[in-house]
């Protein structure tokens, strides 16, 4: 109590101070037309501000919310082309069998966990067995490949990243119709390399490269990116830099593609292999 009745004696100036400045605000707005619509207006301008940035902060909070259902609602609607278009459409990755049977679905997932600044890169997604996810399959974004499954828990999933240097997929270049193998050299997290296109093939740079269909990962004709550059590098053969069109220091939402005849495609190759 002593500590306190010593420090309000020590402020005492500026407590009177205070108290008369006080007194003269209110005595000038109380007798002042002007000055009260003055202090009103900018009441009501700091009042707006502050709400202005409240709504920003509000709406802020809840663009993951809107994020996850517009990947949901692009999954749907992906899922639902698979079953109702009658022919092979090429743009959206769907893939017919003789039935007019889709041969792929899409499941929506949240990434929880991501890296690009190392050589071997890998993403965590929030699906897994309870989803129906299996290791070895396919997973994009609606502007290109993010990666493959290699393991799965019962809520979880492990991807292997595009940005690996260790993961290879088969590609093809949509002009020419030439395929070979895509990989990561570790340089840039948005480009990739492109090898074994012979020379005699026909490059331009911004050709586009899309999946090439030729394994149950992923639909053909997957946008992936575009010719940056290109050199002879081994013997006959271009190595292409593309520059991926899926940025994977952004992405928040994937799908996992999933074959809808993956039995049979294996028992198929068991088969091939005895």
């Amino acid at each position: 109590m002593n500590n306190l009745l010593r420090f309000l004696v020590g402020i005492r100036v500026f407590l009177l101070f205070l108290f008369l400045e006080i007194i003269a605000i209110t005595l000038m707005v109380t007798h002042s037309y002007y000055q009260q619509s003055v202090i009103i207006n900018n009441l009501h301008t700091a009042r707006g501000v502050m709400q202005a940035h409240a709504t920003n902060f509000i709406e802020y909070l809840s663009l993951r919310e809107v994020n996850t259902i517009l990947s949901e609602e692009n999954t749907r609607l992906r899922n639902e082309l698979s079953y109702h278009q009658s022919d092979k459409d090429t743009t959206r990755g769907t893939v017919y069998d003789s039935l007019k049977m889709p041969l792929y679905t899409y499941i929506s997932a949240n990434i929880i966990d991501n890296s690009v600044n190392k050589q071997h890169n890998f993403i965590i997604l929030d699906a897994g067995k309870d989803r129906g996810v299996e290791p070895d399959m396919g997973v994009i974004t609606e502007n290109g490949v993010v990666g493959v499954i290699t393991a799965v828990d019962e809520h979880f999933s492990f991807v292997k990243s595009i940005l690996n240097t260790g993961w290879k997929f088969n590609v093809r270049l949509k002009q020419s119709g030439d395929f070979g193998p895509l990989q990561w050299d570790g340089l840039y997290y948005n480009q990739s390399v492109l090898s074994d296109i012979p020379q005699h093939s026909k490059i331009n740079a911004g050709d586009t490269v899309v999946t090439s269909g030729y394994s149950e990962l992923f639909p053909q004709n997957i946008p992936i990116g575009v010719v940056h550059s290109y050199e002879i590098k081994r013997s006959n053969f271009y190595e292409i830099r593309v520059d991926l069109f899926a940025d994977l220091k952004k992405i928040q939402h994937v799908n996992i593609v999933t074959f809808l005849y993956r039995d049979e495609l294996k028992s198929l190759k068991k088969l091939e292999n005895e």
